[in-house]
């Protein structure tokens, strides 16, 4: 489980008492099945979309799909808990694994514990969130370097190894946040998407479009070019800052339904998912530095048509509007 869930976590763990020894309230264990359900959600779109556009990526990483719970979010009187909650006796819990992602396909299951990676047991955990480079964060990249890494798991009572085969994709981290507004981002690194939106869209070919469209601003590295260009951010902002926020929106939109086609998501979702949401009357606020929907819609329509006719011809769909990957 990672950070972002940290404070929803600490309320459930209120909800369900201080005895240890108590079941796991209902309401608890409905929430963290949900929490769990995003997690495979998010993680199993987002491994398809890493996995399928590697092409296009400048950096790449190994991919496992594992989401893990990280001990460090609890603060250290909650611990005992947050053990009991999830019912782990030591490790890093397995929260949730992308569906038919190197994880499952190995054999691993959420509720597993890790205890050690390619026959070395992972660092204790800390009282706070570790750096990347530390901590068992950085015991896992180690395990994947060579693709390939030996899982020391605990399953209930019983002590296995079993080996995960790594997926070679895009190096974004791809997160549910516990907000209920209907809203996604990207930072260069991460995309995350809101309850809420995931709450909003009808299947996951429109949870794809969204996420997608953030992907893309990653694959495009949106932030570094902006940061770069000296651009600064906010919804009333004028000028040049605005017109080159529009022009990375118009980028990602119209990269967006590639991504989709590739990982084999329905490309048309995203004009379905925008022809519904755009209209909402909140979206005024981002019409500064975002297009229309409409504008959006036609953008996006224009590239499938480019999709479907490549296709027609025998030929991979590719945009002809940016270059890629963007190298150093």
């Amino acid at each position: 489980m990672a950070r972002r869930w940290a404070g929803l976590f600490v309320t459930l763990l209120l909800l369900a008492g201080p005895a240890p020894a108590r079941p796991v309230q209902p309401a608890v264990a409905a929430t963290l099945s949900a929490i769990r359900a995003v997690d495979r959600r998010v993680a199993t779109i987002g491994h398809r979309l890493a996995v399928a556009n590697l092409a296009w990526c400048a950096r790449t990483e190994w991919r496992h799909g594992l989401v893990l719970l990280e001990l460090s979010d609890i603060s250290g009187n909650l611990r005992g808990e947050a053990l009991h909650a999830f019912g782990r006796g030591q490790g890093l819990g397995i929260m949730a694994m992308a569906a038919n992602g190197p994880a499952e396909r190995a054999g691993l299951r959420p509720n597993d514990v890790i205890t050690g990676l390619d026959d070395h047991p992972l660092p204790p955990p800390g009282n706070a969130p570790q750096p990347p480079n530390q901590g068992w964060s950085a015991a896992l990249t180690a395990a994947f370097e060579d693709g390939v890494a030996r899982v020391d798991i605990l399953r209930g009572d019983a002590r296995m190894t079993l080996t995960v085969q790594g997926e070679r994709g895009c190096a974004t981290v791809f997160q549910g946040a516990p907000r209920q507004s209907r809203n996604a981002n990207a930072d260069g690194v991460t995309v995350n998407v809101n309850v809420g939106l995931i709450g909003y869209v009808r299947d996951d070919d429109e949870l794809a479009a969204v996420m997608a469209h953030e992907f893309a601003h990653n694959i495009l590295r949106h932030r570094d070019r902006l940061n770069a260009a000296h651009v600064s951010r906010g919804v009333l902002g004028v000028g040049r800052g605005v017109s080159s926020i529009r022009q990375t929106e118009i980028e990602a939109d119209r990269l967006s339904v590639y991504l989709m086609e590739r990982a084999g998501y329905d490309p048309e979702a995203a004009v379905r998912f925008w022809s519904r949401y755009g209209p909402h009357p909140l979206n005024f606020l981002r019409s500064r530095d975002h297009p229309g929907w409409r504008e959006r819609v036609a953008l996006m329509q224009a590239e499938i048509a480019k999709i479907h006719a490549a296709r027609a011809a025998g030929r991979t769909p590719s945009p002809d509007f940016v270059t890629l990957p963007w190298t150093d």
